[in-house]
């Protein structure tokens, strides 16, 4: 199994313990919100993403 870590800055999904946007990603993060629409998901504009991806709800 992968293990998987969520960004503090931009709490992105990723699978090692830097993020692309710079951030330091941990191990520990709660929920899983996947956007694939950005532009008309009513969910990203509320959690303010722009991009499509898996999320951690929280940090």
């Amino acid at each position: 199994m992968v293990e998987r870590y969520a960004c503090r800055k931009c709490k992105s999904i990723v699978t090692t313990n830097k993020c692309p946007c710079g951030g330091e990603a941990v191990k520990n993060w709660q929920g899983y919100l996947i956007i694939l629409d950005p532009e008309r998901s009513e969910i990203a504009k509320e959690a303010k993403i722009n991009n499509r991806g898996a999320y951690a709800l929280r940090v």
